[in-house]
């Protein structure tokens, strides 16, 4: 369900990543733009109020970082929320684990700072 943790991040998603794509199973959307950036609202880890998931190739690719420090940045935004998050099978893709708007703010700047063309 979408909850303002959810919605705070989308918005602040946008910014980087354009317009998104609602999901077909309506869990979530997902953004294009500058590689695949997934952001959910169900289907969580316990306590997680939003996850975002990152396909790590295009969005290196976009950037021009390499996968090695983009999967960095991912865990250092982990390790801010410090939030476990569940895990897709399918794509295995790094998540980052949001709680709080505090979360997003963190996490938001950080990838902001870092992900620049």
């Amino acid at each position: 369900m979408e909850n303002a943790v959810y919605n705070k991040a989308l918005a602040a998603l946008k910014t980087q990543f354009g317009m998104p794509r609602p999901l077909a199973n309506q869990n979530g959307a997902r953004f294009l733009r500058n590689g695949t950036v997934t952001i959910y609202h169900t289907e969580l880890a316990p306590g997680n109020q939003a996850e975002i998931a990152f396909n790590v190739q295009p969005i290196s690719s976009s950037y021009g970082i390499s996968p090695t420090n983009l999967n960095s940045l991912l865990d250092e935004c982990r390790h801010l929320t410090g939030r476990p998050t569940e895990v897709n099978k399918l794509q295995n893709w790094p998540r980052i684990g949001l709680a709080t708007e505090e979360d997003v703010t963190l996490v938001m700047d950080k990838l902001a700072a870092y992900l620049k063309k």
